[in-house]
């Protein structure tokens, strides 16, 4: 089922947060009166406070539909074609961390339906899950191809780190989608304008730790 698309007048929370402005700068005028001070005053303070929610939803520069990795489409077009490389005898090891890798995306993209100001940090994380399971891939095509002990070993050992990463992110995105789906039964869940607990913290932490494997584990 292809995925709606999440626009700004498509979020309960965009209503609530017009009339609760509309409620604010009505009564500071109230109390105020009509001076030059309150009307700009107050008059800033709720286009910024609007123009910041509406951020969020903005549309890329040059959107490239075919790079939205939180469309499972798209995603699977990305994964798939990376076990063609994979030797028949390293199959079951791909299926494994390719399965990790498609479920982390289904997470990420049920997040992003319930906390769409984290869309940025989703797709970032998203592009860092393509990144580590090209070197899985890339690490099962060469392995059977080094004759060297110490190279093989090298090898092996920067497959596990991407594998084992691969994995860790499967864990904590489930773990942050539970989160994000236990707090919508909150029944002030619709009146944030931000996204809930620690969830931004634990993202950024997820891609940080994603990107010091990238890093330190050169393409083998």
């Amino acid at each position: 089922m292809a995925r709606t698309r999440l626009t700004l007048w498509t979020q309960p929370q965009t209503y609530l947060l017009l009339l609760g402005t509309a409620l604010g700068y009505g009564g500071l005028l109230w109390l105020a009166g009509p001076k030059p001070i309150a009307v700009l005053g107050g008059g800033g303070i709720s286009a910024a406070m609007i123009g910041s929610w509406a951020w969020g939803f903005r549309p890329p520069k040059n959107e490239d539909p075919s790079s939205n990795l939180l469309d499972a489409a798209v995603f699977r077009s990305q994964i798939d074609p990376l076990g063609k490389r994979v030797p028949t005898a390293s199959q079951p090891t791909w299926t494994e961390a390719q399965a990790w890798a498609v479920a982390s995306q289904r997470f990420a993209a049920r997040i992003c339906e319930r906390e769409p100001m984290l869309q940025g940090d989703l797709l970032e994380a998203l592009h860092t899950v393509m990144a580590l399971s090209q070197q899985v891939a890339e690490g099962l095509a060469v392995i059977p191809q080094i004759e060297t002990a110490t190279y093989r070993h090298l090898t092996q050992q920067r497959l596990e780190a991407s594998r084992d990463r691969l994995r860790d992110t499967h864990d904590q995105l489930q773990q942050l989608q539970d989160q994000v789906a236990l707090a919508s039964l909150d029944s002030n869940t619709l009146e944030r304008d931000t996204p809930s607990g620690d969830l931004p913290q634990g993202l950024q932490t997820l891609i940080v730790a994603n990107k010091h494997i990238l890093e330190d584990t050169p393409p083998a």
